[in-house]
């Protein structure tokens, strides 16, 4: 369990441990009077047989009338968790309170964790508070406060971070068999936490951990198996490891070995098996299982297609963001496998995947613009990025159809061409004449990137005579629209140049601008340096 430096969810602390002991109640309940006080035994017994009314009653009377902290205690757990009538927390709070200033361990650890578990600005929360109740329950042995100090000496909330204390609680509680602690005693091992790095020791407690039932320890434990990681590799065991967590309900488990059974890997391919775990750690809100099981159901590794719920998984996994599950779905409606075919819907979701930072979607954009598929669907130079990715993973038409649309006047095909050439193998120097070419003809037009380009060829004598004036003349231009390189690079070449050159140089630029080409702003004119 890992420290939040705001709350801690009060149900989970509560589910640590139980209100009653586990041991039998000791005897049956007796006959009493109305106004006899109820023994602590009858009260028990009221509670096994679920008489919660009884019980919280009884306790109340107990609480009230002796004073004992046990009774305080048990009563205070009855008001937060709402048995026997409804639940009043701060009442809880006041009753635990009177059991922990009689030094009830339980009361003061269950009180720490309400501290603990508080929104952060709500007036219960009092981490300081609860690191208090927590040492002192710490010192007498409790393994559940050592382990949440140690976390809060991790954290360094209601109390000053210091690793070693932290380790120091950690291990304290580990030793006393909390195994939430030997988790993580095992990552502080790894990790060098409070203690020198020791892969044996953090092996030897993350054993203990997955050996008493800790599902995440259970998934690492098989990772190392698997992969041969500070442990003699053994996927079969890993495999077994695997299965015991994914039982536990912790959803990387189920995760990875529904992908293992799915593709066989260090196990027999069993699909069905593959669609269940994949199915449970979906429906956990994995937006990686909803991923690989949307897939699988178009038809993949043996499992049978099913085209709607591929939708319905792929369309969770789209929206929690996941880019791959964008693309197919985008696939799935590009070839109209679950309804008719809609290139317009298809290349929406591709477009999606793009800006989730899908790279295969855009390729695949790309290709689509050079073969025609996305014309009459978008303009030209919306394509061009994607036709660029296309072209840069060696797609031939992608780079003819640049080629064709620069040749076309279409000034930012011309810059994007321009930058494709110079990434090209140019042992004559003629292709990168051909990207001067182009960075000229966009820049004439007030592409301030084409002209930032122009400037960083003249400077390089790149496809160009090297020539500081032109390059300076076309930094000033692209700085005036807003290129900040451009504005840099400005600053460099004019250190290399006599002030005379400077001069000319911008003389060049604003001759430039007096005769802007209908595209070049008003606030470029206004932006070139006097």
């Amino acid at each position: 369990m890992t420290l939040s430096k705001t709350t801690f969810p009060l149900m989970a602390l509560l589910a640590l441990s139980p209100i009653w002991p586990s041991a039998p109640w000791a005897q049956e309940a007796g006959a009493e009077t109305a106004t006899a006080l109820p023994e602590m035994a009858d009260i028990e017994q009221a509670w096994a047989q679920g008489n919660f009314v009884f019980a919280r009653q009884g306790l109340k009377r107990r609480a009230e009338e002796t004073g004992a902290a046990l009774a305080q205690y048990r009563y205070g757990r009855v008001l937060l968790e709402g048995r026997g009538g409804p639940t009043d927390r701060e009442a809880a709070r006041l009753w635990l309170e009177k059991a922990a200033a009689q030094t009830h361990v339980e009361a003061s650890v269950l009180l720490a964790r309400i501290y603990l578990s508080a929104p952060e600005g709500d007036p219960v929360s009092q981490p300081a508070r609860a690191a208090r109740l927590f040492k002192s329950a710490a010192a007498r042995g409790n393994s559940e406060a050592q382990y949440y100090l140690g976390l809060l000496y991790r954290s360094g909330v209601g109390v000053t971070a210091h690793p070693e204390e932290a380790f120091t609680w950690l291990l304290a509680a580990s030793e006393n068999g909390h195994i939430e602690a030997q988790f993580e005693l095992s990552r502080a091992y790894a990790r060098g936490e409070g203690i020198a790095e020791d892969a044996k020791q953090a092996l030897r407690w993350m054993q203990e951990a997955a050996d008493a039932g800790h599902g995440e320890a259970q998934f690492f434990l098989a990772y190392a198996l698997d992969r041969g990681q500070g442990v003699e590799q053994n996927r079969r065991a890993a495999v077994d490891w695997l299965l015991r967590s994914a039982e536990t309900g912790f959803g990387q488990a189920q995760l990875a070995l529904g992908r293992k059974y799915l593709t066989g890997d260090g196990v027999a391919a069993r699909p069905a098996e593959a669609q269940r775990w994949l199915e449970a750690a979906a429906a956990q809100g994995s937006a990686a299982a909803a991923t690989v099981l949307g897939t699988a159901l178009r038809g993949a590794h043996g499992v049978p297609a099913d085209p709607a719920l591929a939708v319905r998984w792929l369309k969770a996994a789209s929206d929690a963001g996941v880019a791959e599950a964008s693309f197919t779905l985008g696939q799935i409606r590009e070839a109209g496998d679950a309804a008719a075919p809609d290139l317009q819907d298809a290349v929406v979701l591709y477009r999606l995947a793009v800006d989730q930072g899908s790279a295969v979607a855009e390729q695949h954009l790309g290709s689509l613009a050079a073969t025609g598929a996305l014309d009459g669907l978008l303009a030209p130079h919306r394509a061009i990025p994607w036709v660029v990715a296309a072209a840069e993973a060696g797609n031939p038409a992608a780079a003819d159809w640049l080629s064709q649309q620069a040749a076309a006047g279409l000034r930012p095909a011309q810059t994007a061409f321009g930058l494709w050439l110079l990434t090209q193998e140019d042992r004559s120097g003629e292709i990168s004449v051909q990207a001067a070419d182009q960075f000229q003809a966009a820049a004439e037009t007030g592409d301030v990137e084409a002209q930032h380009n122009l400037g960083r060829l003249y400077i390089q004598g790149q496809g160009v005579d090297q020539d500081y004036v032109m390059a300076h003349k076309w930094f000033n231009i692209a700085a005036a629209g807003g290129h900040r390189d451009a504005l840099k690079m400005r600053g460099v070449v004019a250190d290399l140049m006599t002030p005379e050159q400077v001069a000319k140089a911008q003389t060049a630029a604003r001759g430039f601008v007096e005769r802007p080409p209908a595209a070049l702003s008003e606030e470029t004119s206004e932006g070139i340096s006097q």
